[in-house]
């Protein structure tokens, strides 16, 4: 991640280390005993309450040259850049047959999100991934599966910061209105997947600093589509999109053992 961004730059980020701080410890002893399911689990759960509640409210006035701010800031971003969510396996929940290669498309409106992808969330632990915890658009009676790839073959770009997404909107734009949104079919002639991590769901938005929140709206949706970018909030979660079909793809039932 570029290391002049700041988790107290974004709205998640802000509400991040506000999830942070309410463990009322020492920010590096708590953000360096933290493991990928809280922070995966918190980056997650903030994005929700940017959205949807009028959480941004309660953090829209901190003063950001607060030491103990900054030092939760500087924990938290060292704690995401360590945290790995791209391997294989990854996860795929719901009913599937032959694994056949994605159809890419712009959705219509235009949207973050590639219409026609594959998608796939990080794994956790047992019986848990980035897409349960988050629990947005699934239903839990689903089958999970296991989705094994050659890792070493895919070309996939991973979105860890704000920079990283604007500069893959910006190697194929497609614009609407005053906002730049990813030409999907563009990108997949480049890129196999691409892998939104937890560093990135939280840095890539809108910037308090240039984009003005609007404490009439209440929640942060409106603010999420007021950027020069279109944001990864509509992404919800730690996840992978997939423009190919994984290479050398396996699945396996991840309710085996169950």
């Amino acid at each position: 991640m570029s290391p002049r961004e700041s988790l107290l730059d974004t709205f998640p980020g802000r509400l991040f280390i506000d999830h942070l701080r309410s463990a009322r410890v020492l920010p590096a002893a708590f953000v360096g005993d933290m493991g990928a399911e809280h922070l995966i689990e918190g980056a997650d759960s903030v994005v929700g309450s940017y959205l949807y509640s009028d959480a941004c409210l309660e953090v829209a006035d901190l003063d950001v040259d607060d030491p103990e701010l900054q030092e939760f800031n500087a924990a938290g971003l060292a704690a995401l850049a360590k945290l790995s969510t791209f391997d294989s396996p990854q996860i795929h929940q719901g009913k599937i047959g032959e694994l056949r290669e994605p159809v890419i498309v712009n959705r219509n409106p235009l949207s973050a999100l590639p219409g026609g992808a594959f998608w796939t969330s990080t794994p956790i632990s047992d019986g848990k991934d980035s897409w349960t915890v988050c629990g947005e658009n699934l239903s839990r009676e689903d089958p999970r599966w296991e989705v094994y790839f050659d890792i070493d073959s895919v070309r996939v770009a991973r979105v860890d910061s704000a920079r990283d997404w604007i500069e893959l909107i910006e190697s194929h734009p497609i614009i609407a209105g005053s906002c730049k949104y990813p030409d999907w079919p563009a990108i997949a002639e480049s890129w196999d997947a691409v892998h939104l991590s937890a560093a990135g769901l939280l840095l890539a938005h809108p910037t308090i600093s240039t984009t003005r929140f609007v404490a009439s709206d209440v929640c942060g949706e409106a603010h999420s589509q007021a950027g020069p970018y279109a944001s990864v909030a509509d992404w919800s979660a730690v996840s992978t999109a997939w423009l190919h079909r994984p290479p050398n793809a396996k699945l396996r039932s991840a309710e085996r053992d169950r």
